[in-house]
């Protein structure tokens, strides 16, 4: 196995496992957000089926991983997230929340 030399920096620690620090949780305010950083805690809205993160991190080429974690009775799934330059959307399967909806996300350049 590899060995990786320990390196810090603001959002980003790398021992002998891979860590994003400096998270943020913003899931008790669902809806669209504004957050600068390499992971987060959102939710979609009651109604909603989509949520955009705007995120100077995130351009074209950035894998996001997105992962659900509460499904009211009718958003059980997410469908796809779609990077672009700036942010990207998180879009539900099926029918609109009934209720706020958390996911966290992960942004890997």
């Amino acid at each position: 196995m590899p060995q990786f030399p320990n390196v810090s920096t603001p959002d980003l620690e790398v021992m002998t496992n891979l860590r994003a620090t400096n998270y943020i949780d913003d899931s008790a305010t669902p809806g669209d957000r504004t957050v600068n950083r390499m992971r987060g805690k959102n939710a979609f809205a009651i109604a909603a089926t989509a949520c955009t993160i705007t995120n100077s991190l995130v351009t074209a080429n950035s894998q996001v991983i997105v992962n659900l974690e509460f499904g009211d009775a009718t958003l059980t799934t997410l469908l796809r997230v779609i990077p672009g330059n700036g942010s990207f959307v998180v879009t539900a399967g099926g029918a609109g929340a009934t209720a706020a909806t958390k996911f966290s996300w992960l942004v890997i350049n």
